[in-house]
């Protein structure tokens, strides 16, 4: 049911101008769904002939036929899509010639978005009169507000059931399909032709996503479903994985039917070589797992003490334990996975923080089944974990986690002076001053707190911040030698080795693995 919305065909012989038009925000603003473009005037003709679009926006000197041939051979073919040219040409007599073949508007290229929707809400003012009454059009806008709830008013629901292609006043159903990529021109209607006879409506939510109400026949949801995957399936279309909602009582209830079929998408998380989910799929009980069942303190142990097997154990424990017997909703999944990496996060922050590890907002909806969660958050914890040993190791690690605000302030300021400025040469006279202490007080002071001197803990930073720098993609380390003040490499080498026990080219090799 095509005409049930406003559509729109793009004709010019340059892909790169038809490209351009439809991703103008003019379309999503004025609710047109842009069906097809043409490279050619025969090929426009017969496009805007077969689908019969609201609106055409073609190129006045189209190769084979002219923009003014296609115009004149419509004209003869009483067709009633309203055609606005474009040209390069400021030429009057092209546009008096294609005004005379019925042409509703004259624009020059390069087009300006504004003129355009100028243009198009001039004719949709004059569609709405000539289509007034059961003729009445929906326009994608509104038919994607229906189906997201936003649309609330009774007379816009009861747009759905007027007209001689409305749909009956009974008990309906949703459907989507999600495309894997951009939809392929004519996949509605070849849904439409493996539907014929069913009363329905459907249209193009996004790029990826096809959206349709079916009314109650002697079809099954379920069938209906596959007859549409058979027929795309014979086209050649890649195939969508298609989600079935609930049936409601009528049309202007359909929006929870859209909820329900949204929902059901989401099951594929569970099922990745099906195609068709349906709403009775969805788990009604309320999910058994809740975050404070789960302590987090251990996995941060593991991922301290660098155990790889553990850390898998406890992911594969974890995902056991949240999907149940019974299968939670898949957001729920996710939501919970979530909690897990940023609780990880909070928790290892000292340790982590500035390594953009764990991004600000982790996506883990990137991962569609449920082995995929297990291996992507057990490979990201264990990166950490390899992170930790190769800049800290567990002891040091351990002993950074402990500190505390309670901590001797003075020994405080002081370390996080010294660690905040190790790419600088740091001056003991520098150190005092901030804790308000003589120069030669405040190294007596610093070693009776921490057992080490001054001078070690400054090269003990400047050798962790240097392992961090040498764990990044294509570190250099001259340039990291340089910027942590060595002017002499070997300097640097031999001050890295005496802190880890190898080369900083070693270093490198060994966690490059």
């Amino acid at each position: 049911m095509s005409d049930r919305y406003l559509t729109a065909i793009l004709a010019d012989d340059e892909p790169a101008i038809t490209e351009g038009l439809s991703s103008l925000s003019v379309w999503d603003e004025l609710g047109i769904n842009v069906i097809a473009t043409a490279r050619t005037g025969q090929e426009a003709m017969d496009k805007i002939l077969t689908l019969k679009p609201d609106f055409a926006v073609m190129d006045i000197m189209m190769p084979g036929l002219t923009g003014l041939e296609v115009l004149e051979k419509l004209e003869e073919a009483a067709s009633e899509t309203d055609i606005i040219i474009l040209s390069g040409y400021g030429n009057f007599d092209y546009a008096r010639k294609a005004m005379r073949f019925q042409a509703k508007a004259y624009l020059l290229k390069p087009v300006d978005s504004e003129e355009l929707k100028g243009a198009l809400l001039s004719l949709m003012k004059k569609k709405k009169k000539v289509t007034d009454g059961n003729e009445i059009k929906l326009s994608r806008t509104t038919l994607n507000d229906l189906a997201d709830g936003k649309l609330l008013d009774t007379l816009a629901s009861s747009m759905l059931t007027m007209g001689k292609d409305g749909l009956p006043d009974r008990p309906c159903f949703a459907i989507i399909f999600a495309f894997p990529s951009q939809i392929k021109e004519g996949a509605i209607r070849i849904i439409e032709e493996a539907t014929e006879g069913i009363k329905r409506i459907v249209w193009t939510k996004d790029q990826k996503t096809i959206r349709a109400i079916f009314s109650i026949s002697e079809k099954m949801p379920f069938e209906i479903a596959e007859s549409c995957l058979k027929a795309l399936e014979e086209k050649g279309l890649s195939l969508p994985r298609i989600a079935i909602g609930n049936t409601v009582a009528k049309p202007n209830m359909i929006a929870s039917s859209f909820s329900r079929a949204s929902v059901a998408l989401t099951y594929q998380l569970y099922d990745e070589n099906s195609r068709i989910f349906t709403s009775d799929m969805i788990t009604p009980e309320a999910p058994g797992y809740k975050p404070e069942d789960r302590d987090v303190e251990p996995l941060a142990e593991l991922i301290i003490t660098d155990d790889e097997d553990g850390i898998r154990k406890f992911c594969e424990d974890f995902i056991k334990r949240l999907i149940g017997k019974t299968l939670p909703p898949p957001n729920y999944v996710y939501s919970i996975t979530y909690w897990l990496v940023r609780e990880i996060g909070k928790r290892l922050d000292k340790l982590i923080a500035g390594a953009s590890l764990i991004p600000e907002a982790p996506d883990i909806t990137k991962y569609k089944t449920i082995p995929m969660i297990e291996e992507g958050i057990s490979s990201l914890f264990i990166s950490i974990s390899r992170y930790i040993a190769a800049v800290y190791g567990e002891k040091e690690a351990k002993k950074k986690l402990d500190a505390t605000e309670e901590d001797d302030e003075i020994i405080r300021k002081m370390s996080e002076y010294i660690d905040n400025h190790s790419e600088e040469q740091i001056r003991l006279e520098d150190i005092a001053d901030l804790v308000n202490l003589s120069p030669s007080y405040a190294a007596i002071y610093f070693r009776k707190k921490t057992g080490i001197t001054v001078r070690d803990y400054i090269l003990k930073s400047k050798m962790e911040d240097a392992r961090k720098k040498l764990l990044e993609k294509d570190a250099s380390v001259t340039d990291i030698a340089y910027i942590l003040g060595y002017h002499d490499y070997r300097s640097f080498s031999r001050a890295f080795k005496n802190i880890t026990g190898m080369t900083p080219s070693e270093f490198q090799e060994e966690h490059s693995r």
